[in-house]
């Protein structure tokens, strides 16, 4: 056998390489120093592989976790019926395996036609590695990677304790700047968003495709990025859902970290991106508050007005719209209403007797804006975002 020494078979677990799940099919494909070669397409090459698992048990389930890349010379198919290279090969599937790598040159030059045939068919990854090559190298890259990682991942917590620290007020700004710096990111608005921690390999192939900055901050992940219309459209085209800020320059982390983070929240809750300015506003704030803390609102300050309107056609609720308007004040909101001064003055007199408030009344006047936008976020028919009666 060529690779009788290089290609020892283990058949023990502990043998297994784990990894975080970085590496991915295509990543293993691409390394051309590994000389792997694909036979069946796969619907998925980003699949992580978490283990590097030799062994020649025809049946290993006992001993896998799931997304295993299995490394075999072809003992448990070799010389086999099409009915137990199924067996095997569906054995794997079930149990998670990433894909199915066979060696050749030890038992065959090329793999069973049967074991193509049943890997295509059950949508098994199935590759081969070139006669001569040994399995150890497949198993020291993957170490390789899972060691590089560990320092990644090191990094990105050490920046996520300064700026914890910076924003806490226990660090200075210098250590921020010189980061940013050695990041590409000195001198520019950088945007800083946030992401739940499960997106840590989403968010890496779109920051490091635009040159930023990765940090995991406590069960969160900050990642810091030149504020350009590049990266803003990715982000926008993207599924991720995250919270996001822009800091002007490195003294404005210490509020855009937060900022990014209370937007997150907000993301988290409609599934989406969400920018701090959506969220600074009154509707936003309205927008992160429970319905049924909205509804008394609804049924003091809106539905008595909806209920007059349905028996006397008295426009009570799209007058009360108008005069709310922004920069409307009673003379515009009467010309946008086509109607008298004092026609609106009466129907606000008429308002604040069906409900108790007074539309002069500024703490009024923001509790009638907070049932509009319930009502009207409610589904409510009757009250239009742009009333013209």
């Amino acid at each position: 056998m060529t690779s009788g020494d290089s290609n020892q078979p283990s058949d023990r677990m502990a043998d297994a390489q784990p990894h975080d799940g970085t590496v991915s099919l295509d990543e293993l494909l691409t390394e051309t120093s590994l000389h792997v070669d694909a036979l069946t397409e796969s619907a998925d090459t980003g699949v992580a592989i978490r283990y590097v698992y030799p062994t020649e048990l025809t049946d290993p389930s006992p001993y896998l976790r799931g997304q295993e890349l299995i490394l075999s010379v072809g003992v448990p198919v070799a010389d086999q019926p099409a009915a137990v290279i199924e067996r095997y090969v569906s054995t794997l599937k079930r149990h998670g395996t990433a894909a199915l790598l066979v060696g050749l040159g030890d038992l065959f030059d090329e793999p069973p036609a049967a074991l193509v045939t049943a890997c295509r068919e059950l949508d098994l990854p199935l590759l081969a590695q070139r006669a001569a090559v040994p399995f150890r190298r497949i198993i020291d890259w993957a170490d390789a990677r899972r060691t590089a990682d560990r320092i990644i991942d090191a990094r990105e917590r050490d920046l996520g304790s300064m700026l914890r620290w910076f924003v806490a007020g226990t660090l200075g700004a210098e250590p921020i700047e010189n980061e940013l710096a050695a990041r590409g990111l000195a001198g520019v608005p950088a945007a800083v968003c946030a992401f739940p921690v499960e997106a840590h390999a989403e968010v890496h192939r779109l920051v490091d495709a635009h040159a930023g900055a990765v940090a995991v901050l406590e069960n969160r992940i900050i990642a810091l990025c030149a504020h350009t219309p590049e990266f803003n459209a990715a982000l926008a085209g993207s599924a991720l859902i995250c919270g996001t800020a822009v800091a002007p320059h490195p003294q404005a982390m210490a509020h855009a970290i937060p900022e990014a983070l209370e937007a997150l929240q907000e993301g988290l809750r409609c599934r989406r991106s969400v920018r701090i300015d959506e969220i600074t506003t009154l509707e936003g704030l309205l927008a992160t508050v429970p319905k049924v803390r909205l509804v008394p609102f609804v049924h003091r300050l809106v539905v008595p007005l909806v209920d007059h309107d349905k028996i006397h056609n008295a426009h009570l609720t799209t007058s009360l719209q108008a005069f709310l308007a922004p920069e409307n004040d009673i003379s515009s909101a009467a010309a946008q209403l086509y109607v008298h001064v004092n026609t609106l003055r009466n129907r606000l007199a008429k308002i604040s007797e069906l409900t108790g408030a007074k539309p002069f009344d500024e703490t009024d006047r923001i509790n009638f804006r907070i049932a509009l936008w319930a009502a009207r976020n409610m589904g409510m028919r009757d009250v239009a975002e742009h009333p013209h009666p």
